[in-house]
């Protein structure tokens, strides 16, 4: 996916890409994926690959009732998550990798991309 449709996707969720991604680096070899689903409009998703699935989070960020979220999911269990995903074996939602495994899921306040937080 290019910068610009991600820049779209972004703006259409009321923040700004390139604010968010200063530096793409951490996120070279993600899945980048939009989708648009009846309930919650555009879902922007960016799935590590799978060489790394395990150790870096799934990044969702959407817009459902007015609320903006950014969802942090984790196959590790992280010290604290907000609830458990059992992702389906199959739908037109979610990214494929994604799919037939269960996420701790983060709701996470903060929008900007958690990789490219100071540690």
């Amino acid at each position: 996916m290019d910068t610009q449709q991600l820049e779209r996707a972004f703006a259409g969720l009321g923040l700004d890409f390139r604010a968010l991604f200063p530096a793409t680096a951490p996120y070279a070899g993600h899945e980048w994926l939009v989708r648009t689903v009846p309930r919650a409009g555009t879902i922007v998703n960016a799935v590590p690959p799978e060489a790394r699935i395990r150790s870096l989070p799934w990044e969702e960020w959407y817009v459902l009732e007015g609320r903006r979220h950014h969802h942090v999911l984790y196959l590790e269990k992280p010290g604290h998550y907000d609830e458990i995903f059992d992702a389906p074996d199959h739908d037109d939602v979610h990214p494929p990798r994604t799919l037939g495994k269960s996420w701790y899921v983060i709701e996470d306040p903060d929008m900007s991309p958690v990789l490219l937080r100071p540690r």
